[in-house]
């Protein structure tokens, strides 16, 4: 005779697979593998729209639009967000998404660049009630950033709220975005230098690649200003092969550009050459985690 005792429900096929994209897609995100992320992300987006699971819908494109702004691609993130913010206009129980796509709406606005019109998406959000915390921290952020790439005359005093609302944090990767923004505001060279080392020092022991890239990219582009060439390549270089290893050819064409700069002013005629054949092939399409060529320094 059977024994009494309940059979484990099985779940159904899809939910079971979609749990795999997605358990697949946050381990490498976690490892800043964006593209791979976003291939699983639109594996299990292909299934909720198979069983029509609106918010399971609304919640990848989300998720595909920040792996997208992570790589640089900020026209296919305009693409998921448009299709999420359609999605949760449309239906009442998903309007609670509405700010994180506001959120990166506005991130897309700051790599465009248009940092007017992300300082009034975010605006918004800062001064909702209804937006969460977490978004709200994110949002002052990014207005702070805003304020500097726009050179406005409140930038510091957006900084200094900033400073208020995050000095104590204890998490690494935040300290360490606060730490890049004061690096921005300081008019001392040896200072501004010094923020940035503790910066990616602590977006090393993290591992955290963006972060990395984007100190190396920043303290390069505040080297090139000294006319400090040297120096700049080498952070350039550092930056190029983290994005380049992101599948980030947006930023990697960037990077390019500030290391051409400095290989001519150092005369160093072949590695602008090489320089200039990279940038040229990635613009025609071609594949970001192809080998560095060698470079001369």
């Amino acid at each position: 005779m059977a024994g009494c005792g309940s059979r484990p429900v099985q779940p159904p096929a899809p939910v079971t697979a979609t749990s795999i994209f997605m358990a697949n897609a946050m381990t490498a995100y976690q490892d800043n593998r964006y593209a791979e992320a976003r291939t699983f992300f639109g594996r299990a987006l292909m299934l909720y729209r198979s069983v029509d699971d609106l918010n399971g819908q609304t919640e990848t494109l989300i998720d595909m639009a920040d792996c997208a702004l992570l790589e640089g691609d900020a026209s296919a993130a305009q693409g998921y967000l448009a299709e999420a913010r359609s999605l949760a206009a449309a239906h009442g129980a998903l309007a609670p998404l509405l700010p994180r796509v506001t959120l990166l709406d506005a991130y897309v606005d700051l790599q465009t660049p248009d940092p007017a019109a992300a300082a009034v998406k975010l605006d918004g959000l800062l001064n909702d009630p209804a937006a969460p915390a977490d978004v709200k921290s994110a949002a002052l952020f990014a207005r702070t950033q805003a304020a500097y790439d726009a050179k406005a005359g409140d930038a510091d005093q957006w900084l200094a709220k900033l400073n208020a609302a995050q000095g104590g944090s204890k998490d690494p990767i935040m300290t360490a975005r606060l730490e890049r923004l004061q690096a921005k505001a300081e008019t001392d060279h040896a200072k501004a230098v010094a923020l940035y080392a503790d910066a990616l020092s602590r977006y090393q022991a993290a591992y955290y690649r963006p972060g990395i890239a984007a100190t190396h990219e920043e303290w390069g582009g505040l080297l090139l200003a000294h006319a400090d060439w040297q120096d700049a390549r080498d952070h350039l270089h550092r930056a190029l092969q983290a994005r380049l290893w992101m599948y980030d050819s947006a930023d990697s064409l960037h990077d390019l550009e500030g290391l051409s700069q400095a290989d001519q002013a150092l005369g160093n005629t072949d590695a602008a050459k090489q320089d200039m054949a990279l940038a040229q092939y990635l613009k025609d399409g071609g594949d970001p985690s192809q080998p560095l060529p060698p470079s001369k320094p």
